[in-house]
């Protein structure tokens, strides 16, 4: 197996994990990070701010690669070990998408109030 950043030859147990959705070559022993980063996956995660990030210490200590693996958000990419069949899913971000569904619930529900501010009804008629 060769992926587009490693710098030598693959050494030990291959098998893919999905990264968004793709299927991605990993190593056993790896780091997410490393994974990703020698698939030249460089766009990690999204901060509560929703500016995208990548990774800075590769190490644990900066939380700037923390993303969603297996359901679970912001784990550390350079903290946890690759598994087969593993999902990661990258610039995911629990607080900013909350929001996001937040704004979206209310603008629907604005939408609902002026619909039924421009439903005038004449008087004597019966409302439906």
């Amino acid at each position: 197996m060769k992926r587009s950043q490693d710098i030598t030859d693959a050494v030990g147990q291959t098998f893919s994990i999905r990264v968004n959705g793709e299927t991605v070559p990993a190593i056993a022993g790896e780091s997410v990070l490393s994974t990703l980063l020698a698939s030249n996956i460089r766009a990690l995660s999204k901060n509560d701010y929703g500016r995208l990030a990548s990774a800075y210490c590769g190490m644990g200590v900066c939380h700037c690669c923390t993303l969603e693996i297996n359901g679970r958000h912001k784990q550390r990419a350079c903290q946890v070990a690759v598994q087969p069949d593993m999902a990661v899913r990258t610039e995911a971000n629990i607080v900013v998408e909350s929001q996001a569904l937040q704004n979206q619930a209310l603008q629907n529900k604005e939408v609902e109030n002026t619909d039924l501010d421009s439903n005038t009804v004449e008087q004597g008629e019966p409302h439906v």
